[in-house]
């Protein structure tokens, strides 16, 4: 799941989005921006006295649990629709009113940079959760795991800790090449900064920025109440209006269509969120794909008895709907990805090489040769006699070596320890996943940098490819082995991109690298036991997340995609003629279609161009409910430009993040709610009716 920019990551976004996923982001204009005058002085250097208030206990745990609303809605958005939200936006905003209602009753004063720490502390928090909605189900559903989560939760723990830390000691040493010897785009980091700049430039824009937090709370309530009420309400969940239709008019196809194929709609906060904040042309190609598997291709294959049924796996014959179009889905989306990177090799590789280069040098400056010293000018801009480009911020706010050395090798050595104690995963593939995890992240922030896409859980494939063949005592640990080390260089990888986003935000607005540093590891730490909580109650809740079943609440399109590509490497898993030369197909017009797009089509146009990896998502997610509504929210946001530009300009990033969040943290109450078996769907009004009269809530 490729986070994009729900993470807007935008599950993001998260995209995570942030898998975070295919979906490109909605293009930021680049503007030069000028360091706080406050936090730098005229040319660009941090002051002497500038770190003071840039770590504060307060954000880094403000944001910390703003990042827990992050976390929920990745959980729910990325298991439903295979999104995941970004935290940067929401966060900045959200923690710009808590903090100036504190710092108005407490103190002290409250600056760009304390809110650029509790952004940082948000983005952290809530961009760990990528493992529990992609690799570590999948295990579940592979028999590789307990059957009860509870067992596990030492495993689960000591693996969480490892994939966490690595992406906060990688990004520090990478911060030279990408934020600061090179000018990258970085459009959501950059946007962030903007928002931040603007929140604290003058009293009216700090009036305005209240309204706009007023705005997203107002949202933020009104999805919560809403989710709450449909466990209850069933109107408040599904509105079944084809079925209806169809039972007036004596319309089997359309009560099928409804009811078997999933063609209702779907009041949704979340979805409307993310309609309002993704690129017409991505949702629309989401919407195509669930029309082509579920509402034309899958009905007629299996009216004409080529399928045997419309959902579930294992089915007989060449299976359902859903298994079937998965492979084609995987291909189109895997290829775009893949078609996307080889465009763009020079860039990528000349990044990856050159970091690599300045890594090097950043880590053999301590070498006792005069002219490689570092200098410092009167004004207190650190250069080097290499001809190293400016840093503008002084040794004493920047991170000491010994803490992200001495970080990264203890991480090693935790790895090394999990992998092999809990896992039976020798030393040496733990290792290989390690320097993997780093060559992935230099891909991942270049191409994040670039497009604001986050290609690493597209990537981790090539790390199960590579681990597939090595050996193994049986097929259960072959298979550990190849999931896991995929979801630790995954996760790393993950990590380290979204923080050397945070640092671009950081050294944009003039705050300390240090003070950013230290609000990752309270977010790294908050991560940790939040994350683990929010997969025991959403998988006790909802079994079907770590079990096979023929129907769930969620699309679970990121477990599958993780559980069946680790089958096809590692069994003789059957997989019907007819698909797998569909998928050979969809991954040719992939790659053609990207290589055309980028030789002959000006970049202007690429957003208004459909998404064929959105596509190939709509082959995967059974629930075409889930696009319909967020087109349908697309469409509301369009009309709400046209007629009221100005509030929605102001007002449409807070109405999607609230209700994005919203619709998080009261996933997790109606997960508590049906944990403790309190009765749901007590009003049924609008449930679809069977021939015999019976009822029956979906």
């Amino acid at each position: 799941m490729e986070r994009a920019s729900l993470k807007t990551n935008s599950l993001q976004q998260c995209h995570e989005i942030s898998l975070a996923t295919v979906f490109e982001t909605e293009k930021v204009e680049v503007h030069p921006v000028e360091p706080l005058s406050r936090s730098v002085k005229a040319n660009g250097a941090l002051s002497a006295e500038s770190d003071n208030g840039h770590f504060t206990w307060r954000a880094s745990l403000v944001g910390s649990l703003l990042g827990c609303l992050v976390a929920a809605s990745n959980f729910y958005l990325g298991l439903k629709a295979g999104w995941t939200f970004g935290a940067q936006l929401f966060s900045a905003i959200f923690s710009f009113g808590v903090l100036k209602a504190l710092s108005r009753v407490t103190g002290p004063f409250f600056g760009p940079e304390e809110n650029c720490t509790a952004q940082t502390a948000a983005s952290t928090t809530g961009g760990l959760s990528v493992g529990f909605i992609t690799g570590i189900p999948a295990m579940y559903r592979l028999g590789l795991m307990s059957e009860d989560v509870m067992a596990d939760l030492l495993k689960l723990a000591m693996w969480t800790i490892a994939a966490s830390s690595y992406g906060l000691f990688f990004a520090v040493p990478l911060r030279k090449h990408f934020v600061i010897n090179h000018d990258l785009p970085f459009p959501t980091p950059r946007a962030t900064a903007l928002t931040i700049k603007t929140l604290h430039d003058t009293a009216e824009r700090q009036q305005e920025a209240i309204r706009t937090v007023k705005a997203m709370l107002v949202t933020f309530a009104a999805s919560f109440g809403q989710t709450v009420a449909s466990y209850w309400v069933y109107l408040f969940d599904k509105i079944h209006l084809l079925f209806w239709i169809g039972k007036a008019a004596n319309n089997i196809g359309l009560q099928k269509a409804d009811v078997v194929w999933g063609w209702h709609l779907a009041p949704n906060f979340a979805f409307l969120g993310a309609g309002l904040i993704t690129p017409a042309a991505t949702l629309f190609s989401f919407l195509v794909g669930s029309l082509i598997a579920f509402g034309i291709g899958g009905p007629l294959m299996f009216s004409d008895g080529y399928l045997s049924s419309a959902l579930g796996w294992g089915k007989q014959g060449n299976g359902s709907a859903q298994s079937w179009w998965f492979w084609p889905g995987i291909s189109l989306m895997l290829s775009t990805a893949f078609a996307e990177l080889a465009v763009n090799y020079k860039s990528l590789a000349m990044g990856a090489r050159n970091a690599v280069t300045q890594l090097r040098t950043f880590v053999e400056k301590k070498r006792k040769c005069e002219e490689c010293l570092p200098l410092e000018n009167p004004d207190g801009v650190r250069s080097d006699a290499r001809g190293d480009s400016q840093d503008p911020v002084p040794d004493a706010y920047q991170v000491p070596t010994a803490w992200w050395a001495g970080g990264l090798a203890l991480s090693l050595i935790w790895t090394c320890f999990t992998m092999a104690y809990f896992f039976t995963i020798p030393v040496y593939q733990s290792l290989l996943s390690v320097v993997f995890a780093f060559f992935l992240a230099l891909v991942g922030i270049q191409a994040a940098a670039e497009t604001d896409i986050n290609p690493i859980s597209t990537l981790a494939k090539v790390v199960q490819l590579a681990f597939f063949k090595f050996p193994a005592d049986s097929l259960q640990s072959l298979q550990t082995s190849n999931i896991l080390s995929a979801a630790v260089t995954s996760a790393a990888a993950n990590q380290a991109a979204d923080m050397v986003g945070d640092l671009k935000t950081g050294h944009i607005i003039g705050a300390s690298p240090r003070s950013q540093f230290l609000a990752q590891l309270v977010g790294s730490v908050v991560a940790i036991p939040v994350n683990l909580l929010l997969f025991v109650v959403f998988t006790k809740a909802y079994p079907c997340i770590i079990k096979p079943m023929d129907t769930c609440e969620f699309g679970l399109s990121p477990v599958l995609g993780w559980e069946n590509f680790t089958k096809l490497l590692t069994t003789n898993a059957f997989l019907p003629v007819s698909s797998w030369v569909t998928a050979i197909i969809c991954a040719a017009i992939a790659v053609a279609v990207t290589i055309a797009k980028h030789t002959y089509v000006p970049l202007k146009y690429h957003d208004r161009l459909p998404n064929l990896g959105a596509v190939g998502l709509g082959f995967i997610v059974p629930q075409p409910s889930t696009p319909l509504a967020m087109c349908l929210a697309a469409l509301g946001g369009a009309l709400w430009k046209k007629f009221g530009s100005k509030s929605e300009q102001r007002f449409r990033m807070a109405v999607a993040s609230g209700g994005i969040a919203g619709v998080g943290i009261a996933a997790v109450l109606k997960a508590i709610l049906k944990i403790s078996a309190v009765p749901d769907k007590v009003i049924k009004w609008n449930c679809p009716v069977a021939a015999d009269g019976t009822v029956a809530c979906l």
